[in-house]
């Protein structure tokens, strides 16, 4: 399909101007401009507007905004009642994906790993490190092949039932030093043909990774600045369409709350005792550093490490836990929705400077099929910094945002009409 980009000139009303034709590659005009074009200021009243259309079949005009979402589940003894909360909860995590049809998502779970050779050998499930775990439709049923959910599907049920993959205490082969870096790390390299994770991760989609646990990370081979290199990399070097959410135990929690490795424990943390008793050396307690350093790492377009803390990191033992799967995914929605289109070149502003009026751009942008928009049924988008657009001058882009809420239609895409600043 064609994607459209109809482009308002102005011209003065000189019998030179009426020639229809353009020495500009992929222009031509339209015989007569839509009766709902934006009326010019007073200021260019004078003007004749003439009508031409780019249409190259450039694909920034195209909308099919993708979510790729990553939860690795932290499945060790400790997080039954974590995960209980966490199914109990996830419809407010995917309602911002359900209400706008429009962003095309997938959401598959993995567990945790640990690399022992206790874990390997004795560890009941059939899953190995990354694979997505098989969808459950809430009713003991387990599907044969389907690994994640997609929009359309019923995706709240299964991906409540999926989320909930119970805990495997450790006299059972359930994890003990679990690793949360090594099976992000080998998900992404289950994507080949006949690969566990086929068609899960998509090349233009938004790379979103969700750590559930109330542990840190025990990977031993893998830092955090290497595994977000390697997520960076995996999405084209494209450090903004990748981003690490945790929602994790906290430091300042009591023991209680906390998984064994996290404790003032002699086992995982000699060094806080003196003949077998607390030292006093740890009384700050521990939290999961080596998560947050990745989450940092990956999220670093986002600020300084206490911006991101706020936004990307969540209390897993927190009340509220419904409410920050919801921001999680309210987050997402609008990461996934925002949109950039390049001009060719800059628009006209409209108005004096100490004029009120100043500031609006002789410049539409209208959401639809083709068909729609030929019939005067399009979605025109506002000029507006909240559910519409800006005009980034410095870029001569047109910026989207992720807050607008779409009326789906299958192969839709845009329409930008604009009136250049230069007039010929």
């Amino acid at each position: 399909m064609k994607h459209l980009f109809l482009i308002l000139t102005s011209a003065l009303a000189l019998s030179a101007c009426t020639n229809t034709s353009s020495n500009v590659d992929g222009l031509r005009p339209l015989p007569t401009p839509p009766p709902t074009v934006i009326p010019p200021d007073q200021r260019v009243q004078q003007q004749s507007l003439k009508w031409i259309t780019l249409d190259a079949g450039n694909t920034q005009f195209s909308f099919n905004p993708q979510v790729d979402v990553l939860f690795v589940i932290d499945n060790s003894d400790s997080m039954k009642e974590h995960e209980t909360n966490l199914s109990r909860n996830i419809n407010r995590f995917i309602e911002g994906f359900q209400a706008n049809r429009v962003i095309d998502y997938h959401v598959g779970v993995t567990s945790v790993w640990d690399s022992s050779e206790r874990f390997r050998t004795q560890k009941k499930d059939p899953y190995q490190n990354g694979e997505l775990r098989f969808l459950q439709d809430g009713k003991g049923n387990t599907s044969k092949d389907a690994r994640f959910v997609y929009r359309f599907q019923n995706a709240p049920a299964i991906l409540a039932a999926t989320l909930n993959i119970g805990v495997v205490p450790y006299d059972q082969g359930g994890p003990e030093d679990e690793e949360l870096f090594s099976p992000v790390a080998a998900a992404i390299k289950l994507t080949g043909h006949g690969a566990a994770n086929e068609n899960f991760f998509r090349p233009n989609a938004q790379l979103i990774i969700v750590l559930v646990t109330d542990s840190d990370d025990s990977t031993s081979n893998l830092s955090p600045s290497q595994l977000s290199q390697m997520l960076i990399d995996f999405k084209g070097g494209d450090a903004k369409r990748v981003s690490v959410y945790g929602v994790l135990g906290k430091k300042s929690d009591p023991d209680s709350l906390k998984d064994y490795s996290l404790r003032v424990h002699p086992k995982y943390h000699p060094e806080c005792f003196t003949n077998g008793k607390p030292s006093g050396k740890c009384d700050a307690g521990f939290g999961p550093d080596m998560i947050e350093q990745f989450i940092f790492a990956a999220d670093a377009y986002e600020g300084t490490p206490d911006q991101i803390r706020k936004k990307y990191i969540m209390g897993i033992n927190q009340p509220d836990f419904g409410q920050d799967l919801a921001q999680i995914g309210s987050d997402i929605t609008v990461k996934t929705l925002a949109k950039e289109i390049q001009l060719p070149q800059a628009p006209m502003q409209v108005g004096d400077p100490k004029s009120p009026d100043y500031g609006r751009i002789m410049v539409r942008v209208i959401y639809g099929t083709p068909e729609q928009i030929a019939a005067g049924h399009g979605q025109e988008i506002p000029q507006a910094d909240k559910g519409g657009w800006l005009y980034e001058p410095s870029t001569m882009t047109i910026q989207l945002s992720g807050d607008i809420h779409y009326k789906y239609s299958p192969g839709a895409s845009f329409v930008v009409m604009m009136a250049p600043a230069q007039q010929n």
